[in-house]
């Protein structure tokens, strides 16, 4: 069976209540859910609690659901949008992981260019960090990255342009010392 006719197999079995169904989504999505929630709250305490929240309302969350082909790209906004609120309630933990960035670099690139990768973006304000994530290392569209964040796709861009400069300004700093 294809992966997408697996997963809307498995839907259309939680949808009818299997806890089983929803155990093997957990399985083959917590990964993806707990990586962008990680990612927006900085958090792995946070991250863990985003995805517990996820998994456990999405029984309920199903029963309206219909667009069984779009699930991966409706999980990826509510972990989004969950990650969102976390931070907006100011219950983050304010942890540090040197790793969280792991996925963007080969293992033949030096730590200490992950190191200041992770710390150029930690500099980032607030809004610019959350579209450059969304957009550069989880890949969001425009469209997603407005919707999710309840703002215009002109401000998405316009953000991620920003994020952009103040990164390409803020590395070629650190090259030059």
């Amino acid at each position: 069976m294809e992966p997408e006719q697996d997963a809307a197999g498995l839907l259309v079995e939680l949808k009818a209540g299997s806890p089983a169904a929803l155990t093997a989504i957990y399985e083959q999505y917590s990964g993806l859910v707990y990586r962008i929630a990680f990612q927006l709250t900085k958090s792995a305490a946070d991250a863990g609690d985003v995805t517990q929240d996820v998994f456990m309302g999405l029984p309920e969350a199903i029963g309206s659901f219909t667009e069984f082909d779009k699930f991966e790209q409706w999980l990826r906004q509510t972990t989004a949008r969950n990650s969102l609120m976390r931070l907006r309630q100011k219950r983050r933990r304010h942890e540090v992981s040197i790793s969280r960035f792991q996925g963007l670099f080969t293992r033949s690139e030096p730590v200490l260019t992950r190191v200041e990768l992770e710390s150029a973006i930690n500099q980032l304000s607030e809004p610019l960090r959350l579209v450059f994530i969304l957009r550069e290392v989880e890949g969001f569209s425009y469209d997603e990255i407005a919707e999710t964040l309840g703002i215009r796709q002109g401000l998405a861009e316009v953000r991620l342009y920003r994020a952009r400069q103040k990164l390409r300004k803020t590395l070629s700093g650190n090259v030059q010392a």
